[in-house]
């Protein structure tokens, strides 16, 4: 009997994971936000090969060096697609009239919860990969080779993009309009996070706290990583941090963990109530 359970959990979970696809793709999130990534990698692109590639050999020199510039912008493109796709995803079901159809049949909450994440995770990192792909196509052109630690890069941005959408599956359980869980997602993603960084660094205080922080990590992976840069300006000394691997992964960790633990609980507790 719990054989059977677990079967038809896991079942569950898959299902539910199709159609959260199929309803990104009805609502043309995912093409919007395909359309979006493609025409800023090929703005990058182009860009590149109306500079040059001696140009851009003299510049960066190394793979290693170009690839840290051109994936120094993905922390944004995650913040943007984690607020688009985690926003509303459970507030769909306790915040419309559509969740009653969801909300009645034999399936666990967790199941549902499950379902939504893999979904939004499935089409947020496909859509991601194409600017991996650009850029890492930009650099076997260019040089003639991908630094090793592309894949590491690859690794580390799939894993801060699950802790961020975890993070946007928390607010959509909190918020009962999806709109507003959408809007708050990227507005938290986007600009908040990202101030408390900088401010938090010119105070000269390490921002472990902040997940933001750990997206600083995907650049780094091409160099030595200097975890304190201080900077002299006029009578002050400014420190911008950058952390360790180890130090990335365990803040990306923390907020999936718990992000997700408390979705779960919030969504769990949600009653869907007509509107």
């Amino acid at each position: 009997m719990e054989k059977e359970t677990m079967a038809w959990d896991l079942k569950s979970t898959f299902i539910l994971m199709k159609y959260q696809m199929l309803f990104y793709l009805k609502t043309r999130r995912f093409l919007t936000m395909l359309i979006l990534v493609i025409l800023i990698v090929a703005l990058t692109v182009g860009i590149d090969l109306h500079v040059g590639v001696s140009t851009i050999r003299t510049e960066y020199v190394t793979s290693a060096a170009f690839l840290s510039s051109g994936l120094s912008f993905v922390a944004i493109s995650i913040a943007i697609l984690a607020g688009f796709y985690g926003g509303d995803a459970t507030s769909i079901e306790t915040g419309t009239n559509s969740g009653y159809f969801i909300m009645v049949q034999p399936v666990r909450k967790s199941s549902i919860l499950m379902g939504r994440y893999l979904g939004a995770f499935i089409l947020a990192a496909g859509t991601l990969l194409i600017e991996f792909v650009a850029v890492g196509g930009m650099s076997q052109y260019i040089f003639g080779n991908i630094n090793n630690n592309f894949w590491l890069a690859i690794g580390e941005s799939l894993f801060i993009l699950m802790a961020f959408l975890a993070l946007a599956f928390l607010f959509s359980s909190i918020f009962k309009n999806p709109l507003i869980g959408i809007l708050f997602s990227i507005l938290a993603f986007v600009l908040i996070m990202p101030i408390i960084d900088e401010v938090i660094s010119i105070e000269n205080i390490e921002p472990w706290f902040n997940l933001y922080y750990a997206t600083s990590i995907i650049p780094a992976v091409f160099g030595p990583i200097t975890h304190v840069t201080s900077l002299k300006r006029g009578p002050f000394t400014i420190k911008t941090f950058t952390p360790y691997v180890w130090e990335a992964n365990y803040i990306t960790l923390i907020y999936l963990v718990i992000s997700l633990g408390l979705s779960y609980i919030i969504f769990r507790r949600k009653e869907v109530k007509p509107q």
